[in-house]
């Protein structure tokens, strides 16, 4: 099976004015419109915390009932993010599929249940092994 990405369609134009790419700790099986202003950005607080003596923002949301705590990061130096929108999707595992990049950024809010995002989540731990891969292979030259 293939994968192919479009980033022609890819403009310049980042969406780091709105904050609006999210990393939730969840599956939400829709692929259609949310109001996600009216129902889910609104609510969102802000809040100052002191964490190992440093002072730091975190963010309060609640999704579907359930707390959420979580703080606006950015993507790894050097990196770009991209929210990719499959456009022809395979009808088993083995054909190929068609990705289109839809806009970038370079910041985004990642949440947790119940705790403030850490260096100890997955995201953080493989932005970790991004930076020793940098290393290695910068080493070997």
């Amino acid at each position: 099976m293939s994968t192919k990405i479009e980033l022609s369609s890819l403009s310049d134009k980042k969406n780091d004015e709105e904050n609006y790419v999210q990393y939730m700790p969840c599956c939400v099986e829709h692929n259609g419109h949310a109001d996600v202003d009216k129902y889910f950005t609104k609510y969102i607080r802000e809040e100052t915390i002191v964490n190992a003596g440093k002072e730091e923002k975190v963010l309060h949301g609640v999704f579907r009932g359930y707390p959420l705590v979580g703080k606006v990061l950015p993507t790894p130096e050097g990196y770009t993010g991209v929210v990719l929108k499959e456009t022809r999707p395979g009808l088993n595992s083995d054909e190929s599929r068609t990705l289109k990049a839809t806009c970038q950024f370079s910041k985004f809010i990642f949440w947790n249940w119940d705790r403030v995002p850490s260096r100890g989540d997955k995201y953080q731990q493989a932005v970790d092994w991004a930076d020793i891969a940098d290393l290695i292979h910068d080493s070997n030259n």
